[in-house]
């Protein structure tokens, strides 16, 4: 019978992915990547290390295995081309192939090569559809029309800087541009926003790219996320509506209310779409 591998990276959505997919039946393994911190825990046992720069090596190892599907889920640290030289031959070979080495970039040019070993590479919703919320406003407080054009002109920003294939998030406050997300990542992004912003309440916005392949990269959200943004004095987080992971929805908007951080999932400028509470 084939298999399901699930190529994972640190954090929580791998194991939520694995639970998900044995539920329903599958037999699957984690590829745990090794340049990421990714914990095994209770999936040691279906768990097998990977290079993520040795892609030959990957291959092998589905053709061993017998997978013949994979899903890329987990927090993998961009900067990993600069620090590592555990290239394999495919690797060096599909990176001189490419004409920048972007995300998109790089998992495109892999994907292709996947589908000539017949492997094909899955949408990041299909063991995680509950983790993507619908348009509306999650937390109690109302917002105010200045925070509401706050939201509308990041949104944009971000929309724009995700198709650029730089970053998925934006800083903003009284429509000006405080930080936007390149290789550190979105934690040091809020970091450095909300610095800028002297702690008055930033917005954080987060979006996909126009045309966004959902097998890749799709912006993800957690209780991390908030703590950072607590932190440094951002009191707003919106989300591309039902294209953006929430890590523990239920959890996240509890800690959202807690800490009097304004959550929406976002899909317009209508503002009274917003107007009331939406629960899950």
């Amino acid at each position: 019978m084939a298999r399901l591998a699930i190529i994972a990276g640190a954090g929580d959505l791998p194991h939520i992915a694995m639970r998900e997919a044995l539920a329903q039946g599958e037999d699957p393994l984690f590829f745990s990547i090794t340049e990421s911190d990714f914990y095994a825990g209770e999936f040691a046992s279906r768990t097998i290390p990977v290079y993520i720069t040795q892609i030959g090596k990957i291959f092998k190892l589905c053709k061993k295995n017998n997978v013949d599907r994979i899903l890329l889920l987990g927090k993998v640290k961009k900067d990993i081309i600069l620090k590592t030289y555990r290239y394999d031959l495919k690797t060096i070979t599909l990176l001189a192939k490419m004409l920048n080495q972007n995300d998109y970039t790089f998992f495109e040019t892999a994907a292709k090569e996947f589908d000539k070993e017949k492997i094909t590479i899955l949408s990041q919703k299909t063991y995680l559809k509950t983790l993507l919320l619908p348009e509306g406003r999650y937390t109690k407080a109302k917002l105010s029309k200045d925070k509401l054009g706050d939201i509308e002109f990041g949104m944009n920003i971000a929309h724009q800087l995700a198709t650029l294939d730089v970053g998925q998030t934006v800083i903003v406050t009284q429509k000006m541009v405080l930080a936007l997300e390149a290789i550190e990542g979105t934690d040091e992004t809020i970091k450095r926003g909300g610095l800028l912003s002297r702690k008055k309440g930033a917005v954080v916005c987060k979006s996909t790219k126009r045309g966004q392949d959902d097998r890749f990269d799709l912006p993800t959200i957690g209780i991390e996320t908030l703590q950072n943004m607590h932190a440094s004095g951002c009191d707003t987080i919106a989300i591309r509506a039902s294209e953006t992971i929430v890590v523990s929805p239920k959890q996240f908007i509890e800690e959202a209310n807690k800490l009097k951080i304004n959550f929406i999932s976002y899909s317009g400028p209508e503002s009274n779409k917003y107007n009331a509470e939406k629960k899950i």
